[in-house]
């Protein structure tokens, strides 16, 4: 071990110790369990999460007993690429056939006989753990790629379910502890950046963002490779809540298609376009950034802003949780 990972490994034990010492329901509760049913097709789902602004939500069966799985924005990326692509296919206007929901019920994998979004929601295992859990076992189910965690202790009707957690909630609760931490995020970011160029057309990165399972996409400048814009499965959100999503054309450039989404959408109007930081920036320096924006990355640049890496909450909470604490999560 090298002595700058001593280093880090020593100012950790602390918050480690902290998030091992309280227990998960220490973490204030925001808000109810948001289902979604699993005889609700894909567009009407992705718009109701899009209404309640979750980016994950548990799926129950119909009759409300058990969970099948998680519906998440990564599956909204690969909707709204399936269903533009057959309008294309079929000669249809993409817009429409994205509004009506018509051409997306014809594929094998959208059809509702063939399981619905409970076919998607199976692929992605909703992750419980109980009321007496620590916060270090959430960290590290959050740790995992899920996006929310469900706390047991709940009644029948909501599957036994008490309550969710999402990053967010758990940032924003460990916050205090983690804010100062003088660790260089060189060691935490994950690299390479995957990327699409300004001038691409704005399907390309969703359809970028399916094939490679991620929530986020760096926008470079065609010419220098210098970082504009930031994208994720957030942008794909919006188009659900029929704010002028009939005039977002997806095969213009995705430069384009972000400033026209930016400036008709109230919530996105309020957000800095893309935030940066160095590879010798400390972790502590770039968290306070990420809880100003509320973002929940940061683009690591190089001195020519060309991205190098991306530092994500999901990065944070692996560090934290340096992979331990899984046998109490329960996976559904």
């Amino acid at each position: 071990m090298s002595t700058l990972q001593k280093m880090s490994s020593q100012e950790l034990l602390p918050v480690a110790e902290f998030l091992k010492n309280t227990l998960v329901s220490e973490i204030p509760k925001e808000r109810e369990p948001f289902f979604l049913k699993e005889g609700i097709e894909p567009g009407v789902a992705f718009k109701m999460m899009a209404d309640q602004w979750v980016r994950a939500c548990p799926v129950q069966n119909k009759d409300g007993t058990e969970i099948v799985g998680t519906l998440d924005l990564r599956d909204a990326a690969k909707y709204l690429v399936e269903v533009y692509k057959g309008g294309v296919a079929g000669g249809r206007s993409p817009s429409s056939a994205r509004r009506k929901g018509s051409l997306v019920a014809q594929h094998p994998e959208w059809k509702e006989g063939a399981g619905g979004i409970s076919t998607l929601a199976s692929k992605r295992p909703f992750v419980t753990v109980p009321p007496d859990a620590t916060v270090f076992d959430v960290a590290a189910a959050l740790a995992s790629g899920s996006h929310i965690v469900g706390v047991e202790g709940g009644p029948p009707e909501t599957a036994g379910l008490s309550h969710v957690i999402t990053q967010g909630m758990l940032f924003k609760f460990c916050e205090p502890k983690i804010v100062d931490l003088k660790i260089v995020i060189d060691t935490v970011m994950t690299a390479p950046v995957i990327s699409v160029k300004t001038t691409d057309p704005a399907i390309k990165a969703f359809e970028v963002m399916t094939q490679k399972g991620i929530s986020a996409i760096a926008v470079v400048d065609a010419s220098d490779g210098s970082i504009v814009h930031n994208t994720s499965t957030s942008d794909v959100k919006m188009l659900f809540t029929g704010d002028d999503s009939e005039e977002m054309q997806l095969m213009g450039s995705i430069e384009d298609f972000l400033v026209k989404l930016r400036s008709t959408n109230a919530r996105a109007k309020t957000k800095i376009p893309v935030t940066t930081a160095q590879k010798g920036d400390t972790l502590g320096a770039v968290l306070r950034k990420m809880s100003k924006t509320g973002y929940h990355h940061t683009w690591v640049v190089n001195q020519n802003r060309a991205p190098a890496g991306v530092l994500s909450l999901t990065d944070v909470f692996k560090k934290l949780s340096g992979g331990e604490g899984k046998e109490k999560c329960c996976i559904l």
